[in-house]
């Protein structure tokens, strides 16, 4: 219902209207005059931010179908590792760390969620921590770095070891420094040298 909030007699010739509508004439009747108003005015009843809320609610649903997206085509290309075929593991890593190119941070922080549930998995774990080390977005390269540092430091030998191999695919500074540092650690034994290996 149209509430009418103030009006000016009809000399005046204008009135403010809250509605929803569209434009109307309004008759405005008094006990010494009836006239009809001819200019209604809409005010907006939607606050400044519904059509940000709007277009944040949106684009979290473009976010989440391109995870989920990003979910499904990394485990159909790690169905693909044969542990004969050393081609055919290394185009399953191109190919993962091309998606994480191509769509960027949606598919890195779908790899590396991936990675850390597939942690105990080691024959799907190594090749999908080389596609993240593999992959050249730059818009999410510390963000990986920091990840396989951390792996770096997990208690089992088979996770430390694929965390180096990964950052030794990758270009970037921190990777770098993290391979320093591993391989100044003694106590690390082979990863320590595999490390060192990699810088060179």
């Amino acid at each position: 219902m149209n509430n009418l909030l103030h009006y000016a007699l009809p000399s005046a010739g204008s009135s403010l209207l809250v509605d929803d509508g569209t434009f109307a004439s309004v008759p405005v009747n008094s006990s010494t005059a009836s006239s009809v108003i001819n200019k209604a005015y809409n005010r907006a009843v939607a606050p400044p931010s519904y059509t940000f809320v709007s277009s944040f609610d949106q684009y979290q649903k473009i976010f989440s179908g391109q995870c989920d997206r990003v979910h499904s085509y990394i485990h159909g290309q790690l169905d693909n590792l044969d542990r004969s075929d050393d081609d055919q593991n290394e185009e399953v890593v191109d190919s993962i760390a091309r998606v994480i190119d191509l769509v960027g941070e949606p598919a890195s922080c779908t790899a590396m969620l991936e990675a850390s549930i597939l942690k105990d998995n080691p024959s799907a774990f190594e090749p999908l921590l080389l596609a993240i080390g593999s992959s050249r977005h730059r818009d999410t390269e510390l963000l990986r770095a920091e990840m396989l540092r951390r792996f770096v430091q997990d208690s089992d030998y088979r996770v430390r070891k694929a965390a180096v191999r990964a950052l030794g695919r990758m270009k970037s500074s921190t990777a770098k420094r993290a391979l320093e540092e591993v391989s100044k650690r003694k106590e690390m034994g082979e990863v320590a040298l595999l490390a060192a290996a990699l810088l060179r």
